[in-house]
């Protein structure tokens, strides 16, 4: 069973889960051998994919407060069988690399998985620096049982510069054709920061709170003009919009905060039923625009198409 904190944290993902162990138990289905855990909370995507790794390698029926051998090698880092990749973890001799997870990490990897193993083996990579955490930053992993004495390292999401393509080219054979009960977990804040090789081989899970409400504090200089926008101004907050995501973020994400400020409107601007009648309208536009992104329709299309029909009105 997987621990409640996730279902408050991820829901959907939860309940995939929750129900995908069920059917592994009838021998309906296996678990994933590649996974992308997609959002902007690493820390919790982290922990979550060791509370799966916990559950598939646990000799009690995976009971959430388990006290057998795999479950205490877990909660302490110090399973056999569960590997977390970045700079600083998973280094073999003669492995200076410090700033990238390297081809010679990924060597390793295929190394490992040459030899047998007895538990369900999972691989997860994020990119890390040593660090020293504050109480309050302990809070989650105490929550869940881990041994605070063991977390010195940073967990952030994968990008290109950590993740260089020249690595995941030299995992592919591994991913593709991995032993029976091994499983990838990659991190990142958004798929499009991998290289499409992998994400082609992963499924992607976007980890998306219940309760968090996100934040348009960053691109709220780029919209702040609205609904004030004439025909020129469209294509300029359109270009500063990618230029931000090109540096930030994606575009669903981008599309999703532009949103939350045109909720947040409403809500300012209740007895204003003209102004409430165009946002609800440019809503249902980025919506549309949402579908579109989802579509392989270029980022520049949907941004330029979406200002242009918030200019206009229709």
């Amino acid at each position: 069973m997987i621990n409640e904190y996730f279902k408050e944290k991820f829901p959907f993902a939860y309940n995939y889960f929750s129900e995908l162990f069920e059917l592994i138990k009838q021998n309906k289905k296996e678990f994933p051998q590649a996974i992308i855990l997609e959002g902007n909370d690493t820390k919790n995507q982290y922990l979550f994919a060791l509370e799966l790794a916990r559950i598939l390698n646990c000799e009690n029926n995976d009971k959430i407060d388990c006290s057998c051998i795999n479950c205490k090698w877990i909660k302490s880092f110090s399973h056999p069988a569960i590997n977390n990749i970045s700079q600083i973890h998973f280094k073999g001799e003669g492995d200076e690399s410090k700033t990238v997870i390297s081809v010679k990490q990924a060597r390793k990897i295929e190394q490992n998985l040459s030899l047998s193993s007895d538990y369900h083996r999972f691989f997860i990579f994020f990119s890390s620096e040593e660090k020293t955490y504050n109480d309050d930053e302990l809070k989650n992993f105490r929550t869940l049982g881990y041994n605070e004495e063991n977390i010195n390292f940073s967990i952030e999401p994968l990008n290109l510069s950590t993740f260089h393509p020249t690595t995941p080219n030299a995992l592919l054979k591994s991913i593709e054709e991995p032993p029976k009960r091994t499983t990838f977990v990659f991190l990142t804040k958004s798929k499009e920061d991998i290289l499409q090789t992998i994400v082609s081989r992963c499924q992607t899970f976007k980890l998306n709170s219940k309760k968090e409400k996100l934040s348009y504090k960053e691109i709220y200089p780029i919209v702040s003009m609205y609904p004030k926008i004439d025909y020129f101004q469209a294509l300029d907050i359109s270009d500063n919009l990618q230029k931000y995501l090109k540096e930030n973020s994606n575009i669903d994400f981008v599309l999703n905060q532009f949103l939350e400020f045109l909720k947040d409107l409403i809500k300012e601007n209740n007895f204003n039923s003209e102004l409430i009648i165009k946002i609800r309208k440019d809503i249902d536009f980025i919506n549309k625009a949402i579908k579109q992104s989802k579509a392989n329709i270029s980022d520049k299309i949907v941004l330029d198409t979406l200002m242009l029909k918030i200019a206009r009105g229709y």
